[in-house]
C-alpha cells in the first residue's frame, strides 16, 4: 500500500471528510464511529506515515501518547485500554501506525482479551537476544541507558 492509498494519510491530506476530536503538531484523534468497541472509542494516528509504531520518530510517539492522555482525562473514565496492533497477524487492518483508546465502562463494554498464561514458553533465548541488541544500540548511541530506580518520573 502506498501512502496515497492509506486511509489515515488520506484523512491527513484532507481527501476524506473527518472532524478530528483533537489535532496536534504530529497527531490526529478521531472518534471511532465505524467499529467502536465502546462509547468514547478514539483512534489516534500520526500525521506522518509509518506502518508500525517502532518506525515512528520518538517525538511523534511522545505527541501521540500525550494526546491519548489528554483524551483519557477528558473522558473521565477510570478504566481503559490503549491498543496498538502492529502487523497483520497481530490484528492490524489499517497499515498506518495508530493507537486505540478504548474506555472500559463495564465488564461487557470495551476490549475483551484472553488472559491465558503460557508458563511453557521459555523466555531465556529471547531475553539474551534482546539484551544483546539493546546493548549494541546503546553503544551506537541510538538509545540512552535507562536508570533503574527513582528517575525523573518519580518511579
Amino acid at each position: 500500500m502506498t501512502d496515497e492509498q492509506c486511509l489515515f494519510c488520506r484523512i491527513v491530506a484532507g481527501e476524506l471528510s473527518v472532524e478530528p476530536l483533537l489535532a496536534t503538531e504530529h497527531t490526529l484523534a478521531v472518534l471511532n464511529t465505524l467499529e467502536p468497541m465502546s462509547r468514547g472509542h478514539v483512534v489516534f494516528f500520526p500525521k506522518r506515515h509509518a506502518v508500525k509504531v517502532h518506525e515512528l520518530p520518538d517525538e511523534c510517539l511522545a505527541d501521540l501518547m500525550a494526546a491519548v492522555k489528554r483524551v483519557a482525562h477528558a473522558l473521565e473514565v477510570e478504566d481503559y485500554n490503549i491498543l496498538s496492533n502492529n502487523g497483520a497477524i497481530a490484528g492490524q487492518t489499517v497499515f498506518h501506525a495508530h493507537f486505540h483508546l478504548i474506555p472500559k465502562w463495564s465488564e461487557d463494554e470495551g476490549l475483551r482479551y484472553d488472559r491465558t498464561k503460557r508458563p511453557e514458553l521459555d523466555q531465556r533465548e529471547i531475553e539474551r537476544k534482546l539484551r544483546e541488541a539493546l546493548s549494541i544500540s546503546e553503544a551506537e548511541g541510538t538509545h540512552k541507558r535507562r536508570r533503574v530506580g527513582p528517575g525523573p518520573c518519580g518511579v
